[in-house]
């Protein structure tokens, strides 16, 4: 089943980019966006290789540079035709959150965190599964984890996606890695989706438990110990992060770099983790501290919320029995799903 999945081609190359004096400027077909520093820095101490940092806050990244904001130009989905009339955004936007499929550690029940590990392949098939679920719904970009097991999910979803779109990894290059990944083709680049990566997306780092056996961990340090290092709101396991404090990372992310995509009404599906997408899910849900520590995520289950009017409001995920319910929400979905039926049939 899951060599059967890679029947579409995935790219993981450098888009068009031009360097400016105001950040960098990416052309992905028909999509304009430019990366414009914010002028904050970032207040912590950053290592390209993992953990980093001192005392109670550790924190785990693959890459790191001063913050940045994304403002993507309109961007032509299946509901625009291709007849160059001016094309109008809509008010509204759907984003996607989707815990990645199982993992390699998650198998030998271990404490993943910020380790980086690939998925199973059982892992392999919920990203696929997933991928069938939000077959039907528009993505017109991608944001994902700096960890292996993120971004795997949000590749094998997209090789279902009826729409067909490629998706293309963004990452800074030396001058010459750009000039052998640049893509001439002007038609493929229409056909392609940017991917962003960013390691505030990333699992809680876990500090000193990563890589134990969570039973075993139980037996040593007992039961109520390790429960309160798991499902606390904000006492972080030694060495490592609270929920409170990836929620600080992810979230605020979310916000300068996701959110205006939604207002701007581009289709946004982000593949990341349990304690991430909690703390993104506190935020759209207005959770308190002692609800988001109950919210159970599964693995390879996509969620879907509509972006309108400035509030985001859940519509479960999208599988067979409460589809008809999710399209039934929005005229665009459903309008959206007529026109992938009259491209492809």
């Amino acid at each position: 089943m899951a060599a059967a999945a890679f029947h579409q081609p995935i790219a993981a190359v450098q888009s068009n980019r031009v360097l400016n004096n105001s950040g960098a400027h990416y052309e992905f077909g028909n999509v304009s966006m430019r990366l414009i520093p914010k002028g904050s820095k970032v207040n912590m101490q950053l290592s390209r290789n993992g953990i980093y940092g001192s005392g109670k806050r550790n924190f785990c990244v693959n890459q790191a540079s001063s913050s940045q904001t994304s403002v993507v130009d309109p961007v032509s989905t299946p509901l625009n035709n291709s007849s160059g009339e001016s094309k109008k955004k809509s008010n509204e936007a759907a984003l996607i959150l989707v815990r990645h499929g199982e993992s390699l550690w998650n198998e030998k029940n271990l404490f993943t965190g910020c380790v980086d590990v690939p998925l199973t392949k059982k892992g392999v098939e919920e990203a696929i599964e997933a991928g069938k679920r939000i077959s039907n719904i528009p993505v017109d970009m991608i944001y994902t984890s700096a960890l292996i097991r993120a971004q795997m999910t949000a590749m094998l979803a997209m090789t279902q996606h009826r729409r067909r779109k490629v998706p293309i990894v963004m990452h800074n290059e030396s001058e010459q890695a750009k000039t052998w990944s640049k893509i001439f083709s002007e038609e493929t680049m229409k056909q392609s989706i940017p991917v962003v990566t960013a390691w505030q997306l990333n699992e809680r780092m876990y500090g000193e438990l990563q890589g134990l056996n969570k039973q075993e961990t139980a037996d040593r340090y007992g039961k109520e110990q390790v429960h309160v290092w798991r499902r606390s709101y904000d006492i972080p396991p030694p060495n490592g992060e609270s929920l409170e404090m990836c929620a600080e990372r992810a979230v605020a992310y979310f916000k300068d770099n996701i959110e205006p995509q939604l207002q701007s009404g581009n289709n946004v599906m982000i593949a990341a983790h349990g304690n991430s997408l909690r703390s993104i899910i506190m935020y759209l849900d207005k959770l308190t501290s002692q609800e988001v520590i109950s919210l159970e995520l599964s693995t390879g289950i996509p969620m879907l919320y509509i972006f309108k009017e400035g509030k985001f409001m859940r519509r479960g995920s999208p599988v067979a029995p409460t589809e008809a319910g999710v399209y039934a929400y929005t005229r665009n979905l459903a309008r959206y799903r007529q026109k992938l039926d009259e491209m492809l049939h």
